[in-house]
């Protein structure tokens, strides 16, 4: 009855908001979003059960098996994008209902969720052309329900492990710990990690209790840890002092040479580093890039990366685009808070958006300084990197800034960079759907059609060009909010 009553209060949530009418373009594109990946996850899924069969020494479902500790480690990733329990009790806090019933049914909603099922678009395809040919849908039910049981319980993993790097930066070594012990354990048992999940694969096909039995019990403890975890990260909410300490306060005089640029430069910084919620994604941010840079020094062998380009690209770009796809998808929504002062004096905008697309530059050496290291003792190619580098420069950090131009919702300078609302129109979602797959697409097509050498060299060729221009295309977003700086501005006024 609660459930319902929450979900109820949910919807209703939804439809009062003042951008629902923008939300419902932003969720349209998503579901077609959705359906794309479902459609290509099911590809693969048909693919892989073609690709494995060349192996002799083992089925095909074994080696799936084998790499689902792979795909909870991707799904863990992903949930990073959705919204927590303990942000989504708080307009139950002075209700007369008890806060661990509404936390419960909170966490019950997390495990039932449809997203806990978008793996089955992979693992059926794969599944009815590999395990129901020697076992029947008998065996087919049971991998299915399997499979759905270890989303749920690393869903519960990945809100556990949120909440505590929300509580303080430092428990990101928890998820990092367990992911390189898990690694470490596979290298030096020879395997051990993999078999271990292939022989849990299998017996949830043959329907064997112990297998369902472990899961269950681990959904059960983790669902105890959190909602222990939750309910102190409520009254810790609750009971928040402001913090009045003098803390030193860096000027980066440096800056003051670039004028009034360097000011908006230094405020990007602030921005970044001072607030308490942007300051822990960045950090967060900063912690996923040299994760993912580890992983790649470690698969970008000769033969691996011939085995799995996507992933060797998807990682590469990921960590180019990360700190732009982040922050700069909401450009103007935190600038909302103060913008009648920027507006108040002419070309401060533009000075701002200048500012904005330097320090991004910057920070792409956070990413450059990560995978160097396979670049000089792996074999990452090198002229890649580069174009990559500059592909983000100039080609995807203007698409990013493009959004200045549409975004007309405020963010408040508390608020996460992730989560429930992060959305502000439709532009979004598409602008930064192309940002992180066109840089992949290319990868994919230019070798083909050009080469590698001479794909990297049109990648690096375009991004220098958007970077020489900069000053044509920046003037150009800048007239564009000029021409609706009104409707622009009433709008993040009215979503304060």
């Amino acid at each position: 009855m609660l459930l319902k009553t929450i979900r109820h209060n949910q919807r209703l949530a939804e439809r009062r908001s003042p951008i629902y009418d923008k939300n419902r373009y932003a969720k349209a594109l998503v579901y077609v979003f959705v359906a794309f990946w479902a459609a290509y996850l099911a590809f693969i899924g048909v693919s892989l059960s073609f690709a494995f069969k060349e192996v002799r020494h083992l089925e095909a479902y074994d080696m799936m098996n084998g790499g689902l500790t792979i795909f909870l480690f991707i799904d863990f990733l992903v949930r990073f994008m959705l919204p927590l329990p303990s942000q989504e009790i708080k307009p139950y806090l002075l209700l007369p209902v008890p806060k661990q019933k509404i936390m419960n049914v909170l966490l019950l909603q997390t495990g039932l969720k449809l997203f806990n099922l978008f793996w089955l678009f992979l693992f059926v395809p794969f599944g009815f052309l590999t395990v129901a040919r020697y076992f029947g849908i008998s065996g087919m039910a049971g991998y299915a329900l399997g499979i759905w049981l270890l989303t749920v319980m690393n869903a519960y993993w990945s809100v556990l492990a949120r909440t505590l790097i929300r509580s303080h930066v430092i428990w990101i070594l928890l998820p990092v710990l367990l992911y390189a012990g898990l690694l470490v354990a596979e290298l030096a048992t020879g395997g051990g990690v993999s078999s271990a999940s292939m022989w849990l694969g299998d017996a949830m096909i043959r329907w064997n209790p112990l297998a369902f039995l472990s899961v269950l019990a681990a959904i059960v403890l983790l669902w105890y840890l959190n909602s222990s975890v939750q309910h102190k990260a409520i009254y810790n909410e609750l009971a928040r002092k402001e913090d009045t300490r003098v803390k030193h306060v860096r000027q980066f005089g440096w800056l003051d040479k670039f004028g009034e640029t360097g000011e908006f430069i230094r405020l990007e910084m602030k921005l970044i580093t001072r607030n308490k919620a942007t300051s822990a994604n960045f950090k967060t941010l900063t912690a996923c890039i040299v994760l993912f840079a580890a992983m790649l020094f470690g698969m970008t062998s000769d033969d691996e990366q011939a085995q799995s380009p996507f992933m060797v690209y998807f990682y590469c770009v990921y960590c180019f685009c990360s700190y732009g796809v982040a922050i700069l998808s909401r450009i103007m929504a935190y600038e909302g808070n103060y913008l009648d002062g920027i507006m108040a004096r002419k070309g401060s905008l533009y000075n701002l958006l200048k500012g904005k697309y330097y320090m991004h530059c910057l920070l792409l050496a956070v990413p450059l300084a990560c995978l160097l290291p396979s670049c000089i003792w792996s074999s990452l190619p090198f002229a890649y990197v580069m174009g990559q580098l500059f592909f983000t420069a100039g080609i995807t950090l203007p698409m990013l800034m493009c959004l200045a131009i549409f975004n007309d919702k405020t963010a408040p300078l508390t608020a996460s960079l992730w989560g429930k609302g992060q959305w502000n129109t439709a532009y979004q979602s598409v602008t930064v759907a192309v940002a992180l797959f066109l840089p992949i697409l290319l990868s994919k097509v230019l070798p083909i059609v050009v080469g590698d050498a001479a794909g990297n060299w049109i990648c690096l060729a375009a991004g220098l060009g958007g970077m020489i221009m900069q000053p044509v295309w920046l003037k150009a977003i800048y007239r564009q909010i000029m021409k609706r700086r009104y409707h622009t501005m009433e709008s993040l006024r009215n979503t304060r």
